[in-house]
């Protein structure tokens, strides 16, 4: 139960952040991202990213888990949480719904719900119900049925007593959309007011996702109801911070209402810029069902402006769009209007061509409005036909349609043509009075263009006024200005000392990026070997001061020249390596080839020592080489068949001398005794066993290893004589220091090294 109360204050936590409008909502999951990106543009392509989702996560049962694991969870490609469910279903819903079918998208939503009921998601569950309220009336246009669910929303919302921020983000939706029902019905007052009173907790959000949406959904109410000039100030503050945050969808979005507010006002050039703007950017999406509609408008522009033929590509464009999309009610506009069009090119057989096919789609689908156009074309061609009772019986059902939908274009085209008809038919009474309606009507339209044009000028007035206004506080500004101006020349004062200042310390950094770069030249020419390119011990009997110690940290982490860290911790493995063919390669390859020979061999041996093990070049033929020392390689002669491997493999087809020389010892080399021999005796015993090694090479012919190891209770006191070589070669005759060999023949090495 501790648990899953976590659950619950997490998600509360997480709503907090999601609770404004869709196009805010940021998802912990970048597919949900995606898809939700692309709900309005290809809402198939953001149905199957849901989908996959859904399928190819198992869904987790966080009841179980910490609360510190719970923040994780949607990182984990395997597993979904019960929120990224929930999204992922309410995006579901949302693709379903812009496809076309409602019925599924309220499936996916009540799916959404019964997780929230089963998990214990208050606030998500009423998330899911504002989706859903909303669906079942855009859908049905059921105003009541709507404010009833909204009311039982409210119930809900206030027996919960939660944190304030979730509270005024789920509030904020409620009022959001109680206004857009308010517009849709008409109540334009109403809507203004439930609009106005969202502006504070928008503007306090400082969301612009948010702030952009709620200027969208307020120019489109205002839009509805043809307040012209104040939903193009909505759009406009849409269209520029859209551009300022570079919001490709919502800029598309904006020049398409654009579009459609200049297309209203009758002015078809500037919308059609911008409903070219918006097909630009859907154009780039396969498949999007925004497109068509924009298409279409752009050919209804071109028709009204008379360019038939390239109204004719639009359309023809559209239809294509439509027929992958399979939208009939857009279909069937899309005939009529190729239909009307090719009417105006009077290519009668076409026009008739495409209105039978709209007809045959209009008998399996209701659509009023279509249907009075379709009957409208059908007594325009009547008229052409000479048919003045077709041209009468068409536009009387036209007619009747149009005053059930209250359409006044509808209507007054239905007139003129009846005048027609009548005139056809000799009958001029009845020809006159559907005239005198035709006229009357075409008076109201203009009547009603003269109340936009005097909206305008109230408008216009209000600017006025405003600037009026602004130039009362004109000699505030200036004396504003005086100030600033005082202000800005003592900023330029602590400018200019500022900028000298800044150049002292950029001059001073400069310098000591040299100084530092000199210091790093040599430093590496101090360790480094001046053929080989590997480390050296050109240092190990000196010390160097404690300032410079400091800085060839970078190199070392311990003291210059100190072959062992810590004395008491390290165990390593000391191997004098002697390689003929660095003595002999100058006098066999010359000096160039030489030098380029012995760098591309230090070269070779950077690559296959690895950390923490490290190589030195002793002298010219000779390297020490470094390493741990542990039971995975207490056998000397695998290492000395690693040594050996190496030098097989650099340069495999040069003429080389292969052999190779070894001599080994153990750090601490007394097992009871740690610090009885230091790193420069240690060496002395190295040089010893690897000048054996070489005198049994000599003689072989072949590559020799030669390892010096004291026995457990070797007492240090029989190598504190002062000569560490002799004292070495005595133990090994007491057997205090036991000889291993490539050879097998102590008895001979003894003798070698007494005979030395």
């Amino acid at each position: 139960m501790h648990n899953l109360r976590w659950v619950r204050l997490l998600y509360l936590l997480i709503i907090c952040f999601s609770t404004a409008p869709l196009a805010s909502t940021v998802y912990s999951s970048p597919t949900l991202n995606e898809a939700s990106s692309l709900v309005d543009i290809v809402p198939k392509k953001s149905k199957q990213l849901a989908s996959n989702f859904l399928t190819q996560r198992k869904l987790s049962d966080q009841t179980e888990k910490s609360p510190s694991s719970i923040s994780r969870d949607e990182t984990d490609s395997r597993i979904r949480t019960p929120g990224g469910t929930i999204d992922a279903l309410k995006i579901l819903a949302d693709a379903e719904y812009n496809l076309g079918n409602p019925h599924l998208a309220l499936k996916y939503l009540a799916e959404a719900k019964q997780i929230t009921e089963t998990y214990h998601l208050p606030y998500l569950n009423l998330d899911v119900q504002l989706h859903e309220i909303r669906m079942q009336w855009l859908q049905s246009e059921n105003a009541m049925a709507a404010r009833e669910r909204l009311a039982q929303v409210e119930e809900a919302f206030t027996d919960i007593k939660n944190p304030e921020q979730l509270a005024l983000g789920l509030k904020y939706q409620i009022n959001m959309l109680k206004a857009e029902i308010a517009s849709k019905e008409g109540n334009f007052e109403q809507a203004n007011r439930l609009f106005s009173a969202q502006k504070s907790y928008v503007e306090q959000l400082k969301s612009s996702s948010t702030l952009m949406e709620y200027h969208l959904t307020v120019g489109r109410h205002l839009l509805h109801h043809k307040k012209y000039n104040k939903a193009l100030s909505e759009f406009l503050s849409t269209y520029w911070k859209a551009v300022e945050e570079n919001a490709g969808p919502t800029l598309a979005k904006v020049n398409r209402l654009l579009g459609e507010l200049f297309y209203d006002r009758r002015v078809y050039d500037k919308a059609n810029d911008y409903f070219s703007q918006a097909a630009d950017f859907y154009d780039n999406y396969d498949d999007s069902p925004m497109l068509p509609p924009i298409l279409k408008r752009m050919g209804d522009i071109n028709y009204h402006q008379g360019k038939y033929n390239l109204a004719l590509v639009h359309y023809f464009n559209a239809l294509d769009h439509e027929k992958i999309q399979n939208n009939i009610e857009n279909i069937i506009d899309l005939r009529i209007a190729l239909a009307a069009t090719y009417l105006k090119l009077v290519n009668y057989p076409l026009a008739e061509q495409y209105l039978d096919r709209a007809n045959d789609l209009l008998e399996f689908i209701d659509i009023p409005k279509l249907k009075a156009y379709a009957l409208l074309l059908e007594s325009g061609l009547a008229v052409h036909k000479k048919e003045a009772d077709r041209v009468i019986l068409n536009a009387q059902q036209a007619l009747e349609i149009a005053n059930k939908i209250n359409d006044i274009s509808i209507q007054k085209s239905a007139f003129q043509l009846m005048h027609h008809g009548y005139e056809l038919n000799q009958q001029y009474d009845l020809a006159l009075k559907f005239l005198k309606q035709y006229t009357a009507l075409s008076n109201i339209e203009q009547q009603q263009l003269d109340i936009i044009s005097e909206d305008a000028f109230r408008q216009q007035k209000e600017f006025v006024e405003q600037t009026l206004h602004l130039a009362g506080q004109k000699a505030q500004l200036e004396n504003a200005n005086n100030e600033y101006h005082k202000f800005q020349k003592i900023a330029f004062g602590l400018f200019v000392f500022s900028s000298l200042l800044f150049l002292i310390l950029l001059r001073r950094g400069h310098i000591l990026r040299i100084q530092k770069t000199q210091l790093t030249e040599l430093n590496e020419d101090l360790f480094t070997h001046s053929r080989s390119g590997l480390r050296n011990l050109r240092m190990l009997i000196a010390r160097l001061p404690a300032s410079l110690e400091a800085t060839s940290d970078q190199f070392e982490k311990w003291h210059v020249g100190e072959l062992i860290h810590e004395p008491l911790n390290d165990r390593l493995r000391f191997v004098m390596i002697d390689v003929p063919f660095l003595r002999n390669m100058y006098l066999q390859h010359g000096y160039k080839e030489g030098l380029k020979l012995e760098k591309a061999f230090g070269d070779y041996l950077k690559q296959k020592v690895e950390s923490p093990a490290r190589i030195y070049h002793f002298s010219d033929a000779n390297l020490l080489y470094i390493e741990p020392s542990n039971e995975n390689n207490d056998n000397p002669e695998v290492l000395f068949n690693k040594i050996q491997q190496w030098i097989l493999d650099f340069r495999p087809r040069r003429t080389l001398n292969r052999i190779v020389r070894i001599g080994m010892a153990d750090y601490p080399f007394l097992p009871r005794a740690y610090t009885a021999i230091n790193d420069k005796e240690l060496l002395d015993i190295l040089l010893m066993s690897t000048g054996t090694a070489r005198t049994l090479s000599m003689k072989e012919q072949s590559s020799q290893w030669v390892y010096l190891k004291a026995i457990e209770n070797a007492p240090a006191a029989s190598l504190a004589t002062g000569d560490i070589r002799n004292a070495c070669k005595h133990s090994i005759n007491q057997g205090l220091i036991k000889v291993h060999s490539s050879y097998n023949n102590e008895e001979n090495i003894k003798k070698l090294l007494k005979d030395e």
